[in-house]
């Protein structure tokens, strides 16, 4: 009798951490524009990810299916396995991503749809530099 009353009020409990529970790992901007990077600690769950989801990962460029470049930046696993040749951890100059990013050597800045802010390029410069994991912090 005892277990089954402890089992009764162990339930409500266990609901309300469920439901409490939520993914604050992301960031829920819908525009490019309002992406700020910050000066250090740059994390690839609040600020890369969400930009490479608006501006990258989508129908026809980066995305799971099209894969252009044969890239996938709809998360960090599809980055991860082409990594070493996109991006060069500490090195700014010799990271592709940042090639694209920036338009050099002759290609067109990435995303083509607009240019990426002097903030933003400065904060994936910094998150190469930073060791380019994919933390959450």
């Amino acid at each position: 009798m005892k277990r089954f009353i402890i089992l009764i009020f162990s339930i409500p409990v266990m609901v309300a951490m469920f439901i409490s529970c939520e993914d604050t790992t992301t960031n829920s901007i819908s525009n490019i524009d309002k992406i700020i990077f910050p000066e250090s600690n740059i994390s690839y769950y609040r600020t890369i990810q969400p930009l490479f989801n608006i501006g990258c990962a989508i129908d026809g460029c980066h995305d799971v299916k099209t894969k252009a470049a044969n890239l996938d930046l709809s998360d960090y696993l599809g980055l991860k396995q082409r990594f070493y040749d996109v991006v060069i951890v500490r090195d700014t100059s010799k990271s592709r991503l940042i090639w694209s990013i920036e338009g050099q050597f002759g290609s067109s800045p990435m995303p083509p749809q607009r240019s990426l802010t002097a903030n933003q390029i400065r904060g994936f410069k910094k998150w190469i530099m930073e060791g380019a994991t994919d933390t959450i912090r």
